[in-house]
């Protein structure tokens, strides 16, 4: 899941340390919730019971044009929201891929959800490469990124899990400083959210386009 680049500038280490230590400060408590993602098989999307769970809430982002956005943007339409980053070499390709074709094969005349693609890596995803990212699968598909602090407050938010793990002596045979070269290991399944920016259902990220447009097809209204 992690392609070799180069050593962050030294300027960002002490904010990713930062990152990293907050980010083990909220992510146990949800260790449950990602065994049930990654148990998830086939068609057993977990519905939302919105008053029992808090899943989702609103966010302030940067999408791939630096214009800022809030859930606000789609109000009265669906979106369908993965976390991941644009230096991960398998499951978010394979992901924002599945997603697009999915979408080939949704029943004709029903609105499709608006599909965002949320960084957990500000620190190397800037605007305009999630945009370039992002393009790479589908035009209609969004990339957002943000402030450190932005990018965590809508990952708990959604009780995303996520680790950085950094090899620290990545780049020191050039003598670079800094945190060396990192992955982050995180969860990954889909979230459907209705007009309003409340939770419908959580698809498994691992099915085929087929499966994903089949999932998603109950919940789609008409245009």
């Amino acid at each position: 899941m992690a392609r070799k680049r180069s050593a962050p500038r030294p300027a960002r280490s002490k904010q990713l340390g930062s990152r990293r230590a907050a980010l083990r400060l909220w992510a146990m408590p949800t260790l449950i919730i990602a065994g049930l993602f990654a148990g998830a098989i086939g068609w057993q999307a977990l519905t939302a019971h919105r008053h029992t769970t808090q899943m989702g809430g609103p966010y302030s982002l940067i999408d791939s044009a630096n214009h800022p956005t809030t859930q606000a943007r789609f109000a009265g339409r669906q979106t369908l929201i993965y976390f991941g980053y644009t230096h991960c070499l398998d499951v978010c390709p394979l992901t924002l891929a599945t997603v697009a074709q999915a979408y080939t094969l949704l029943p004709p005349g029903t609105q499709r959800p608006v599909p965002l693609f949320i960084t957990l890596d500000p620190e190397r995803d800037r605007p305009e490469d999630i945009g370039v990212y992002t393009r790479r699968f589908s035009p209609e598909i969004i990339g957002l990124t943000g402030t450190a602090a932005q990018i965590d407050a809508v990952a708990k938010a959604f009780h995303v899990t996520s680790h950085v793990t950094v090899d620290p002596m990545a780049g020191h045979d050039r003598g670079d400083e800094g945190m060396g070269d990192y992955r982050i290991d995180h969860s990954s399944v889909l979230y459907l959210m209705d007009g309003q920016n409340h939770l419908q259902a959580i698809l498994p990220a691992d099915s085929s386009p087929a499966t994903v447009a089949h999932n998603l097809a109950p919940y789609l209204a008409k245009r």
